[in-house]
């Protein structure tokens, strides 16, 4: 802000209140953003603290109030909360074994509630199975059998490029201080952190978004 000239915000007020009324005061963060321009429409983080508090000049029994609140209202989950996605994940799996030819969108795959591999199972969330399911139906069940045959077929290496393609494991650009880069896991980093190689069993948790992966909200 600067004198003389209007600053515009791109939350939408409207959309900030409901959020706000929706989330409430459970633990969490909210997010929405524009697909079209990438804006952030609006961001809720709780629990919350009153900035008025800074304002005026801070006593030293409440900034100790805050520091010490087992709930952290001074991070700001939104863009600083770094936690695994899951299977929100997995439309960008989807996009990087079409890309690379390993699937079609009418690929099938047989879930049985797991899969064998490296001498144990990697189950899915359905312990019964899903079947025969093909991508739109592998993504509209969030089969995790299906997309731990993806990863087998994409690698880590692929894995990891592409989400980092779509943003993930970087540094989002926004005029807000101390933004979460998240992690992407790969062969090098692993290597670099652990001293140890990838093993291919590794990459199944990973392709679900599990694993080493965290990410944060505003990331995903």
């Amino acid at each position: 802000a600067q004198p003389g000239r209007n600053l515009i915000l791109t939350l939408d007020l409207e959309l900030q209140e409901k959020a706000e009324r929706a989330l409430q005061e459970v633990e969490g963060a909210l997010v929405v953003v524009s697909a079209q321009t990438g804006e952030v429409l609006a961001m809720v983080n709780r629990p919350a603290f009153n900035p008025n508090l800074f304002a005026r000049g801070i006593r030293r029994s409440e900034w100790r109030q805050l520091l010490e609140n087992p709930l952290h209202p001074l991070t700001n989950r939104v863009i600083q909360g770094q936690y695994p996605p899951g299977s929100t994940f997995k439309p960008i799996m989807a996009a990087a074994a079409l890309e690379e030819g390993v699937i079609t969108p009418e690929t099938q795959f047989r879930c049985q509630g797991g899969l064998s591999f490296g001498g144990r199972v990697f189950g899915c969330w359905k312990r019964s199975g899903h079947g025969r399911v093909d991508l739109k139906q592998a993504l509209a069940q969030s089969c995790d059998v299906y997309f731990y045959q993806i990863g087998q077929r994409l690698g880590i290496q692929k894995i990891a490029e592409y989400a980092r393609r779509f943003g993930l494991g970087r540094d989002i650009h926004i005029a807000l201080g101390h933004a979460a880069s998240g992690l992407i896991p790969d062969a090098v980093w692993k290597r670099n952190r652990f001293g140890t190689p990838w093993y291919a069993g590794e990459t199944l948790p990973v392709v679900i978004g599990q694993g080493y992966v965290t990410a944060t909200p505003l990331q995903m």
